[in-house]
């Protein structure tokens, strides 16, 4: 087949110069009439093959390759999608597709995207289809119909999508079995490409040799120098070492020198420290010992303060009930003063009614008095005129008579007014004597209430006054407890202090105990250890 296949291209290549003799690419192999073509997807897809009449179904791997060019006779852009199977080089389908026909497939189809981006959204179908080819259900298929029946050259495929209702078709496209010039001229391309591939291959294997040998001197230089260096770097650690022994001695005798200097140093320090950590222990100790005495007393003042605020408090508390009583006393007084007005108001109301009265009556008692007067004149008139008139006297004796019942009648009234003018004058006495002793009831109560008030304003100066005493107890009291935090506080310094003494001399003792035992083991050693034996 490839024997035939290289024949066929030799044929065609000096039927047809314009086809290139080097290097193959899309745009010289995409079909006879369409120039200028881009590759936009190559890749072998899982696609369910479906055969004519009862034919069991397949999947199989077919490979897709989408092109992407211009028609020469139409002048307009035209899609080409190839179809062909790795298993049978003469299994080719394809379609082409022009700006005119994609408008009437998407009408049909009802797509929605323009011819520009037709291409894309194919594509990420055939990826779709891709991605759940491993799954026992996948979820986007690709489905090819070959060798219908009504049309035995065409075939059918279509990406359909499954979902939990229904088998939903995205597209349905109708491609043409590719005749037998068809898939020679695919073929040729193929194999053009497939040497073309091989002789970059072949270029980019003789570059990778002239490489790996250029790089294999180059190590073999690298080894040299490596071994080279790997000699120098022995000599110069064999020369370090040596240098290093020599230092490691010179160190251990310079560190031994230092470390007697040390321990010299460290005894003087520690003879120095001792006296010096003594001195302010001694001073230490005196300081807390007035301290002691200082907190106490201020303990006891504390204490003392405590007591005198605990009776104030108390003297406070008494002075605040008695207020409260006296209050409550002054309000009773209060109340009771209230009634007694009112009371006075009423008697001095009734007293005004019975002076109107008594002043009437003693009007009327003094018309009597008048008519009496005037009845007493007549009468004497009457005696008068006796003498003189013995001829009326029957007549004046009538009238006498008369005017002697008229006089008795005016007498007994008169006594009757004198009797009422007796009694309202002995209620008039009555109720000034009672309107004396409730005056005299009022202005002792008035006397008892500001001596009342007196003892509440004297309780309540007396309760400012405690209150005020209070206050200064209690801002000296806090003012002792600060004294006595302050001094609490800087007798926890001194222990603080007196304890790091204590960790410092007894961390001093220790290293003069090590120095001295060293020094003894020292001694010890020099005492003991194996002497030189003498020439002989």
């Amino acid at each position: 087949v490839t024997l035939v296949v290289w024949v066929w291209q030799r044929k065609k290549m000096s039927e047809n110069p314009r086809m290139p003799t080097g290097r193959v690419d899309s745009e010289a192999w995409a079909s006879s009439t369409i120039a200028n073509a881009s590759e936009l997807f190559q890749k072998s897809i899982p696609v369910c093959c479906k055969g004519p009449g009862q034919t069991p179904e397949k999947v199989e791997e077919l490979s897709f390759r989408i092109l992407l060019g211009f028609d020469r006779e139409r002048q307009t852009k035209v899609l080409c999608v190839q179809v062909s199977s790795e298993a049978d080089p003469f299994f080719f389908h394809h379609l082409e597709v022009s700006e005119e026909e994609f408008q009437a497939l998407k009408t049909e189809q009802s797509i929605l995207v323009d011819f520009v981006r037709f291409p894309q959204k194919f594509i990420e179908l055939l990826e779709a289809c891709m991605q759940h080819r491993d799954d026992v259900r996948p979820k986007f298929l690709a489905i090819m119909r070959v060798g219908e029946a009504f049309a035995p050259d065409c075939s059918n495929l279509g990406i359909v999508e499954t979902n939990d209702f229904k088998h939903l078709s995205h597209i349905s496209l109708r491609l043409k079995q590719g005749s037998d010039a068809a898939i020679k001229h695919y073929l040729a391309a193929r194999v053009m490409e497939l040497r073309c591939d091989r002789e970059k291959m072949i270029q980019r294997n003789d570059d990778n040799a002239a490489q790996l040998k250029c790089l294999s001197r180059k190590l073999e230089d690298s080894v040299a120098e490596v071994s080279l260096q790997r000699q120098m770097f022995q000599k110069s650690e064999e020369a370090t070492q040596s240098r290093l022994d020599e230092l490691s001695v010179n160190l251990k005798t310079a560190a031994m020198k230092e470390l007697e200097n040390t321990r010299k140093k460290l005894e003087s320090e520690r003879i120095t420290s001792e006296a010096a950590m003594r001195s302010a222990i001694e001073s230490l100790t005196s300081r807390n010992s007035e301290l002691d005495n200082q907190v106490r007393d201020l303990m006891e003042t504390k204490f003392k303060l405590d007591s005198r605020l605990s009776d104030v408090v108390s003297r406070l508390h008494m002075a605040e009930n008695e207020l409260k009583t006296s209050s409550g006393e002054v309000a009773r007084l209060r109340k009771l003063q209230t009634d007694i007005d009112e009371d006075r108001h009423e008697r001095a109301k009734i007293t005004a009614q019975h002076d109107l009265r008594v002043e009437w009556l003693e009007q009327q008692i003094k018309d009597k008095e008048d008519l009496i007067a005037s009845m007493n004149g007549r009468l004497r008139s009457a005696e008068s005129r006796e003498s003189s008139t013995e001829s009326a006297l029957e007549d004046a004796r009538a009238t006498a008579a008369r005017a002697e019942d008229r006089v008795s009648a005016s007498a007994g009234e008169i006594r009757k007014g004198n009797q009422i003018i007796e009694r309202l004058q002995a209620e008039l006495r009555s109720a000034k004597a009672k309107a004396r002793l409730k005056a005299a009831i009022i202005a002792q109560q008035e006397k008892l209430l500001n001596e009342r008030q007196d003892v509440l304003d004297k309780s309540a100066r007396k309760l400012s006054d405690l209150h005020r005493a209070a206050e200064t107890s209690s801002s000296e009291v806090n003012r002792l407890r600060k004294i006595v935090d302050d001094q609490r506080f800087k007798l926890e310094e001194s222990q603080t202090l007196l304890a790091s003494n204590q960790q410092m001399i007894q961390w001093l003792n220790s290293q003069v105990n090590d120095a001295q035992l060293g020094r003894l083991r020292l001694k010890s050693a020099s005492a003991f250890g194996p002497s030189t034996p003498a020439r002989p």
